[in-house]
């Protein structure tokens, strides 16, 4: 995505686009990197950094496709059949054979489609979470200018409600517990998330009431789950982006990008520890 995107919501804009890497702008995924530190960010957006697990990058794509946008998962997913070991000449002729007719379409293990498909009829069967996704918009891209650093910031929002009063995101997870998914909202840093993309929806004037989010579990019964977060998780994780962001814009400024703090460093144990 060019920072010349202007200031304001955009629909339709592809994914690729939206996760070019761009030195100095902001998002969540940024962000992350930044708060980890300043040095993996910059090798992120370097490209030199290890790529995390795409294989499950890629589930969690084809799910937002396959509730978001069914028309679409439906022309361009496919599974991709197993032709055995592929040294042999045949195989190799029928998986050449099969690609070259498939080309224009993403291929999935046939495991993960199942699992795609499962989780996409779990949430559209699911009597509350069903209905979030009704009379709104998918995959509406924000771009803002932070107030106080100036930097350019972007985010994709999975659904906006047809009213605006309410941004939901849809999660993936291999437990969708209340106890479970508690961990994961501080593990992944949802808490942030869900703070950012509302600061960006103010930012563009139009601020949301709610933040839920939609978590499936992967793997059968893909069992579903709704949650939103207090007022003090929103606080914190406001805080925390607030802090990187700070951090990103210095060193923007300084084009200085440093590592993990250069002391030694006590550890204590983590409150599920005692």
């Amino acid at each position: 995505m060019s920072q010349d995107l202007p200031i304001g919501t955009h629909e339709g804009l592809p994914e690729a686009d939206y996760h070019v890497r761009e030195l100095g702008v902001a998002s969540k995924s940024a962000l992350d990197l930044v708060h980890r530190s300043p040095a993996h960010y910059k090798a992120w957006v370097d490209g030199t950094l290890e790529e995390e697990d795409r294989l499950a990058f890629k589930r969690g794509t084809a799910l937002h496709c396959a509730v978001l946008e069914p028309e679409k998962y439906a022309r361009i997913y496919t599974a991709h059949p197993d032709f055995g070991d592929c040294r042999k000449k045949e195989n190799k002729a029928a998986r050449n054979e099969w690609r070259e007719a498939n080309k224009s379409r993403i291929w999935l293990p046939e495991d993960m489609l199942e699992s795609v498909n499962g989780m996409s009829r779990s949430v559209l069967a699911h009597p509350l979470a069903s209905k979030l996704f009704i009379g709104g918009k998918s995959e509406v891209t924000l771009r803002w200018q932070d107030e106080t650093t100036g930097l350019q910031c972007k985010a994709r929002v999975d659904y906006l409600s047809g009213n605006g009063a309410t941004a939901i995101d849809l999660k993936s997870t291999d437990n969708a517990d209340y106890d479970a998914f508690k961990r994961s909202v501080s593990r992944y840093g949802y808490h942030r998330q869900a703070a950012f993309y509302s600061e960006g929806l103010r930012a563009l004037e139009k601020p949301v009431s709610y933040f839920l989010f939609v978590a499936v579990e992967s793997a059968v019964p893909y069992g579903v789950a709704t949650y939103s977060l207090n007022a003090e998780a929103l606080a914190k994780g406001l805080s925390s982006i607030r802090d990187d962001l700070e951090t990103l814009a210095t060193c923007v400024k300084t084009n200085e990008w440093p590592g993990y703090p250069v002391r030694l460093q006590e550890l204590d144990l983590p409150p599920w520890a005692a």
